[in-house]
């Protein structure tokens, strides 16, 4: 969100998003290189999507839909099926729009919930039970352990932390999801919705040794 017109230190709202216009008509919606929002105060960094932006075959199993901009006020005692309730609400900072239609948007904090599998220890239930601010205690560990969303770094999601203009919740490289500063931002993961006529062509179960392989049906 750094540099939307906004405001110059970010902004929580996605539909005036530098980043969200990144992936939707600029660097990786073409596959090409170019600027990409760095930090704040509208600093640009080159990056350089030539080889992981968008074909033009992959932008046509893509649908336009309406991505919902509900946000929450607080990341405390908040599991996944809150969040997914707040991001389908209407409660956004002052002026913000509640939805937005497009093609290319990020994960929701409820996606990252719900992708564990929990384990042995922890099983799914009880990991939907706990907070998703709690998922980095070491008691709990099946939960981001087994979470297909981990990773190792703070991850953006679309959704707005509401107290502030220029707040968004995250996915923490420790795992644990909390709201932040737009600018902290150091990965996202662009997320679309494919369309009804995409069939898998082949990959048995999603991993980097055996990918999905999708098609037009």
């Amino acid at each position: 969100g750094t540099g939307s017109s906004t405001s110059d230190s970010g902004s929580n709202d996605w539909s005036d998003s530098a980043l969200q216009k990144v992936l939707n008509e600029g660097a990786y919606w073409s596959r090409t290189s170019g600027d990409c929002p760095s930090y704040r105060v509208g600093a640009t960094t080159t990056c350089d999507f030539s080889n992981t932006g968008l074909t033009e075959e992959s932008k046509n199993m893509i649908s336009e839909v309406v991505w919902n901009l509900g946000g929450s006020g607080t990341h405390n005692n908040v599991r996944a099926k809150s969040f997914y309730e707040r991001e389908r609400g209407t409660y956004v900072y002052s002026g913000r729009p509640t939805t937005w239609t497009g093609k290319v948007g990020l994960m929701y904090p409820s996606d990252y919930g719900y992708a564990t599998a929990g384990g042995a220890t922890t099983n799914r239930d009880t990991c939907l039970n706990t907070v998703l601010y709690s998922w980095n205690r070491s008691s709990i560990s099946d939960c981001k352990n087994n979470d297909w969303l981990s990773g190792n770094s703070n991850q953006c999601t679309i959704t707005s932390f509401i107290s502030y203009s220029h707040d968004v919740f995250y996915v923490d490289s420790t795992s644990y999801v909390y709201g932040s500063y737009v600018y902290n931002t150091s990965a996202v993961r662009p997320s679309v919705y494919l369309g009804s006529n995409i069939g898998i062509e082949s990959g048995s179960d999603g991993s980097s040794t055996s990918p999905f392989v999708l098609k037009n049906s």
